[in-house]
This record gives C-alpha cells, structure tokens and sequence, in this order.
C-alpha cells in the first residue's frame, strides 16, 4: 500500500530477488589490552614487540537473504552477533570479510557520498530508547536531523513530515516541541520509529527494539510497527531474543549461535518442527505462563564457547545433548548415550567422587562399553574413582580424566571434524539447519 508520506514514489528494485543479500560476511575485532593497547603501528616492524593478536570471531561466515516486504527474525541467546550482525549490514561497523548486496550493489564497495547517500534507504532502531536520543534535542528537531543529513525538503516540509510521523507511531503532533525526558520509554521507541521513517527508507534494522519495554507496551509498540510496515511497504531485519515477540512479527526466523547461523526457517515451520537441537533448546526454554503447568523447561548445560577460540566444526557441539557419536568406535545400544552422559559429568564435576563400581553403575548400569571405548572408559573411571591408583591430587586428576574423555570422544566425531551447513525440504521455500543429523 502506498503512503502520502513516501518521499520517492518511483523508486523500484527487482520485487522478484532479494532486497538485501549477505555473501560470507564476517566482523572480527582484535583484542587490544595492555602496553601497547591503541597504539597505531605495524608490531611486525618492530620484533622484540611482536605477538599475535587474539581475534573475537563476532560474526563469522554469514550468508543470508531479506526479501523485499518481509520480516526476518534474528534469534539467539546474547553475545551470539545478532546486534554486530546488523551493524555491519549498515556499514556503521565495517566487515572484516564478505560482501553485502543491497538492491544488487555491492555496500562492500562503496564510500564517501555514495554510501552517505545509500544509508538513506537503511535505517535502525536501537534497543536503548532512551539512550539513543539526544536529551538536548526536541523531539521534532530529532526527527528531522535524517532529514537535514541528507538535505531532503525544506525547514517548513521537514516540520510538516516531523508532525505527521508522530501523528503515524501514535504520538500528539504537539509534542514536536517535547523534550525526550518527558516520554515514557514506549513513547521514546516510537520516537525512534518516527526518526527511522523520516528518510523513506525500504529496509530498516530493528535492534531489540522493544527489549527495554513492559509487556503490554511491547504489543502496543509491534502492532505499531506492523501497521506501518504495511503503509510504507518496508523490509524489517528483526533482532530479538525473546521467542514470543519473534514469532508475533517475523515471516521467516534466523537463528543464531556464536557468530553463525545454525537454522533458518519459515516462522510456522521452525517453531512447529525445530530442526537444530540449539533451535529446540530455545524453544524448549520458553516460559510456561499458565501456573498449572508442571513440565520442566528445556535448559542447556554449560557456557557459551568464547568467540575468541570457537570449537572446531559445530560451534554448539560442546553444549550439544545430541552429540553424534564417533565412528572409530563401535557402538550399540546405550553404549554411546551413557558415555556421553559420563564425559559431560566429568567434564563439568556434577558428581561427588565416589568408588569407581559405584561410578559404573550410577552411568553404566554396571557395564562398560566394549573394546577400546571400554578401556578409555574404565581408565578415565579410575581417574575420578576415590578407589582409583591415579597419581597426582584430586584436580589434576579430574583434568586429566576430562581430556582423555573429550579427546578419545569428543573431538573425534563428525560434529568436532566438519562444519556442517545442509539445505532441507520444506514446503515454505528455503530450509537451513547447520546440523549433522541430517546427514
């Protein structure tokens, strides 16, 4: 539907490709501490100085597509890249690697007064409302600053715009001359929305836009914005970690997990048969609202992996319930289970030392896998046991036991050797699960 308020009516891409194409986009960020910490200079130069800097992997190798008109929900737990993600889409954070196509240019390429002139179709809405406006700027001067950057209309149209933007995120046009102080923080964000809008842009970056909001004005707030993606046929790239809020407004969802994406879906098609064991944990973790429900939540183990040394092969295998397991060993029954189900116990000491018979039975039923599997077992068991003639004291051998455990185990599955990435059926066009169950 078309708005009086689109400053460009005859502005066209291609409706049938994608409005915004990502192409192994990467944003790493050097670790700068110490000595010489800010200091511009080439330390190869200098020798004795010389060390090799720790990269953050942030982002890491994303691909992705936004079509024009749609919602594309961004997920995951916080610290996974969802907000560096969408600042490097925006060039406000420059790429480390890759490319990103925007109406089919290339914004890897661009500078100067082309990208300057370019962002006014791109546009983001912070996750702060408060933070994010000037405390010294009237809400009508906040508004039209876009505006002024990017020397569109005149002070009289830019006043007149600035009124009928309030008028549309559901503000009093009077209040053009407010201060932000004297808001509430929903009225803030649609602030925010006003000043996103007031360049016409096709695309805009919503970050966590209603994360600092009560419940009952985040829904106020969406309804808002859908309304409005309607009236001036935009593009959102929705950042979120609350599940609900993603499900309400999103076409399609991306999930995210330590500079990845692990799954991306049709919204329906990924909440109804998650594909991605991290997919399902999220899920599973939703909060009950009803008081008379008893089923126990979903509640993934252990810490998100730093993004300075990510695992090898599947980022989310160290905290992966559903561990593939290694094919130099022969496995049957619940032989590879129960051996899981031991390393990650050692590995994050769950259990009180005890004797090793005891150990057996609590996590073997009293036998062992066979051959070498067996053995590993059994030697990493006398490590732990309180009955066991392992040297060295009670930490060192609970160390020990765990890397002879992830060693043998761990980092010699598929999900440790490969990184996988598979293409899925789907009866709702593209289907991605980076997951080697699906093999």
């Amino acid at each position: 539907m078309s708005s009086g308020l689109r400053l460009d009516e005859d502005r066209e891409y291609d409706s049938e490709g994608p409005l915004l194409e990502l192409d192994g986009v990467s944003k790493h960020f050097g670790q700068e501490s110490g000595l010489f910490a800010g200091l511009q200079f080439d330390a190869s130069e200098f020798p004795p100085f010389s060390v090799e800097q720790e990269r953050v992997r942030a982002v890491d190798d994303v691909s992705l597509e936004v079509r024009p008109g749609e919602t594309l929900g961004l997920v995951g737990e916080s610290g996974c890249g969802k907000s560096t993600l969408g600042r490097t889409i925006l060039r406000l954070l420059e790429p480390t690697e890759g490319d990103i196509y925007f109406k089919g240019e290339n914004l890897a390429d661009l500078g100067g007064e082309e990208l300057r002139q370019t962002r006014s179709d791109m546009q983001m809405i912070f996750q702060d409302p408060q933070s994010s406006l000037d405390p010294r700027m009237k809400v009508g001067q906040i508004i039209e600053e876009p505006m002024r950057a990017h020397d569109m209309l005149d002070d009289e149209k830019r006043e007149a715009r600035a009124k009928e933007l309030l008028e549309k995120v559901g503000l009093d046009p009077r209040h053009y001359n407010r201060y932000p102080h004297a808001f509430s923080g929903g009225q803030r964000q649609r602030i925010n929305l006003a000043r996103a809008l007031s360049v016409d842009p096709d695309f805009v970056v919503c970050d966590e836009p209603v994360s600092a909001l009560d419940v009952s004005i985040q829904a106020q707030v969406l309804n808002t914005m859908e309304q409005l993606q309607q009236e001036f046929g935009l593009t959102y790239l929705f950042i979120a970690h609350d599940l609900s809020v993603i499900r309400h407004i999103s076409d399609r969802v991306a999930v995210m997990y330590l500079g990845h994406i692990i799954e991306l879906a049709g919204k329906e098609e990924l909440f109804e048969n998650p594909q991605h064991p991290y997919t399902r944990a999220l899920l599973e973790s939703i909060p009950v609202p009803d008081p008379r429900e008893n089923g126990s939540r979903g509640v993934l183990e252990g810490e998100v992996p730093s993004p300075v040394d990510p695992p090898s092969g599947c980022r989310f295998r160290t905290r992966c319930p559903r561990l593939i397991a290694p094919d130099t060993y022969d496995w049957t029954g619940e032989e590879w289970p129960r051996t899981r189900a031991f390393m990650r116990a050692v590995k994050r000491r769950t259990f009180e030392p005890m004797p090793a018979a005891r150990i057996e039975a609590e996590f073997f039923d009293g036998t062992l896998p066979r051959g070498e599997a067996g053995s590993i077992v059994a030697e990493a068991i006398e490590l732990v046991a309180t009955d066991g003639e392992a040297d060295g004291d009670e930490a060192d051998r609970w160390e020990a036991a765990t890397d002879l455990l992830l060693e043998s185990f761990a980092e010699a599955s598929v999900c440790a050797r490969e990184r996988p990435a598979y293409e899925l059926e789907s009866g709702d066009g593209e289907r991605f699960a980076a997951c080697h169950l699906h093999r």
